[in-house]
């Protein structure tokens, strides 16, 4: 007998490259035969959602109402569930949460799932991320909880990182894979025994680097969850 699968919406274009890139997981890892087998979402691709860091930082438009607008675009549309694409937007996630009763798969609980289940013993945990994660402790608090310390780049490495992470949005990253090399190795400096890619963009170029330490790739992680979602009874 087929299993019917749950119908997941997406709080996308944040930006749209990692949200096609979440999409090809989740179609990558569902078990499927044929196309009737695969899960059927509905995606609002919405780069006009302001910047989530400049926002954190006080420097720009707050995104909340046009996210929340997408929000209720696919509940309208019938979804079980949502998910984003958007590291930096979980800032937001109680907003939605609150907004909305349709449940809503964290991409970083998602990520926070894989750390428990395959790195359980690691305890010092370096952070690629936007600037706006970071100074919105969008990991730490979630993390911290269970004990694991989350670990920082410098101002100067954060500086590369956030370049590369717009770089990619601006469909230039591939110029920065040097650059990404280099704030990885110079987490694995600072002590870090496993790195989270905690910026959507960054799983992009990430097949491009050496990896000193293993790296957990949050889309990646949201992917996964979303099918075990979508397929559970």
């Amino acid at each position: 007998m087929e299993v019917k699968s749950k119908t997941i919406g997406i709080i996308g274009g944040m930006g749209p490259e990692a949200t096609l890139d979440l999409c090809s997981r989740i179609i990558k890892h569902t078990p499927a035969q044929k196309d009737q087998d695969h899960i059927h979402l509905i995606i609002d691709n919405y780069p006009q959602i302001p910047d989530r860091t400049a926002f954190i930082l006080g420097k720009g438009e707050n995104p909340l109402p046009y996210i929340l607008k997408s929000v209720d675009l696919l509940v309208n549309c019938g979804v079980d569930a949502l998910c984003m694409p958007c590291n930096t937007a979980h800032y937001f996630v109680e907003d939605i949460r609150k907004h909305s009763s349709t449940p809503f798969i964290s991409i970083i609980e998602s990520v926070l799932k894989e750390v428990r289940n395959n790195y359980s013993e690691v305890k010092n945990i370096g952070l690629l991320a936007t600037r706006g994660v970071i100074v919105g402790r969008v990991y730490h608090q979630v993390f911290e909880n269970d004990g694991f310390k989350i670990v920082t780049p410098s101002e100067s490495v954060e500086d590369v990182v956030m370049d590369v992470i717009y770089s990619v949005k601006a469909g230039t990253g591939r110029e920065k894979v040097y650059d990404l090399q280099m704030c990885i190795d110079s987490l694995k400096e600072k002590g870090c025994e496993l790195i989270i890619a905690g910026c959507t963009e960054i799983p992009i170029l990430l097949p491009f680097v050496e990896l000193p330490v293993p790296v957990v790739d949050s889309t990646l992680s949201l992917a996964k969850e979303v099918v075990s979602f979508a397929f559970k009874k």
